[in-house]
């Protein structure tokens, strides 16, 4: 035991760096038979290793390296663009449609949903960078599939690419004109139409006291596709009328007095400006304020009355006044049983919330510029009148 500790003290004393040099004793004397203990000799492959570790370590990082940026590259190409545009120039033949208030990025994705472009970035891209594109308007595109992006956009630009008839309908029209505007579009027979005039339920409408579509038909510009039937058209316009009385909270059961009203302001006054005065005006000749002392007043319309005479102009004959018809004002107490014209969206506001008023009469003083005149008592509306005949006079002489 004590020999071997002392081996293992000369050892340890060997590693210090005070130990003795070599051929000497503790005490720095001349060794005795003792030699330096060699460093064990390393073969080959021990003194390889830390170059194959380095290997091993390098090829690692290099194999990473590629996996990597082969990960990187799939996903984003690096140093390169992804094809998403097709070459173009499209084949065939496919539909879209573009709807009221779609934005470039929304067009982007119908064109995708029908495989007309390949993705919406490059359509994206160059739609905002077209001052053109807001002037693409709503309606039905006829295109190919496969298309590049600035094709596709060319297209839609191109007044030729609608696909059926496009027209207008302005405020204020009754379905006999109506019906003529959309014949001549469409070739469509008028008599097609006039087929659905008193049956509202044939375009999705509730039954009214009328017992016609007259005033449910909403004004404004339509895309009328080629195969459309009188029907399919009259649905479509309902609809839409629809449509603008839900957003504007009309309930169900006050629809046909709101359409009543608004069609007869828009006959009746000759100024947007005018048609919440004209609105108020029938509220109070129905309500009998003012001097009318709470007795409700008949309205006395011309325009209700021509419109049972047919005339265009809101002008009528004594013998016309006196017809017996629903609709004649002069003789029916209140409203008249239906609209008579297919009012727009500021006429319907103007019934929704009228202006604060007195009045109890009008009278268009001037025909040439449509200067109307309100007024809350008789005498003052006879000398409205009077100054409205002698401008005639003017005009006649």
């Amino acid at each position: 035991m004590n020999d071997h500790r002392s081996s293992f003290d000369e050892i340890a004393e060997s590693q210090r760096g005070d130990a003795p040099s070599p051929g000497q004793g503790k005490d720095g004397a001349p060794g005795r038979g003792r030699r330096r203990a060699e460093a064990p000799r390393r073969g080959p492959l021990r003194r390889l290793l830390p170059a194959i570790l380095v290997l091993v370590v390098l090829g690692a990082l290099g194999v990473g390296g590629v996996t990597g940026y082969q990960w990187l590259s799939g996903s984003i190409r690096i140093g390169q663009v992804e094809a998403k545009d097709y070459e173009g120039p499209g084949t065939g033949e496919v539909t879209i449609e573009v709807k009221e208030g779609d934005t470039g990025t929304d067009i982007a994705k119908t064109l995708v949903e029908h495989d007309v472009i390949l993705s919406t970035g490059p359509f994206v891209a160059i739609f905002s960078a077209t001052p053109e594109a807001s002037s693409i308007t709503p309606g039905t595109y006829r295109l190919k599939k496969q298309m590049t992006s600035s094709d596709a956009l060319q297209m839609l630009l191109d007044p030729a690419s609608l696909a059926g008839r496009r027209i207008t309908i302005p405020e204020g029209l009754r379905l006999t004109a109506i019906y003529e505007r959309v014949s001549e579009a469409t070739g469509i027979p008028v008599a097609d139409f006039e087929a659905l005039t008193d049956d509202p339920a044939a375009i999705g409408l509730p039954e009214n006291p009328a017992g016609s579509i007259e005033g449910y038909l909403w004004p404004g510009r339509y895309d009328i596709p080629e195969d459309a039937t009188a029907q399919d058209v009259l649905t479509m316009m309902a609809a839409r009328m629809t449509s603008e009385l839900d957003a504007r909270g009309v309930p169900e059961d006050q629809r046909h007095r709101v359409l009543t009203i608004a069609s007869i302001a828009e006959k009746e006054a000759r100024s947007p400006e005018d048609y919440g005065k004209v609105v108020r005006t029938i509220d109070n000749r129905l309500a009998g304020t003012g001097e009318a002392g709470g007795v409700p007043m008949k309205l006395q319309l011309d325009s209700t009355v021509a419109y049972v005479s047919g005339r265009q102009a809101v002008s009528t004959t004594p013998a016309e006044r006196a017809v017996d018809s629903p609709y004649n004002t002069y003789r029916v107490e209140g409203l008249p049983v239906g609209p008579i014209a297919n009012p727009g969206g500021a006429t319907i506001d103007a019934v929704l919330d009228p202006p604060e008023g007195d009045w109890l009469y009008w009278v268009t003083v001037n025909t040439d510029t449509g200067e109307t005149k309100f007024a809350a008592t008789k005498a003052e509306h006879d000398a409205n009148v009077a100054q409205w005949r002698a401008w005639a006079e003017t005009k006649n002489g």
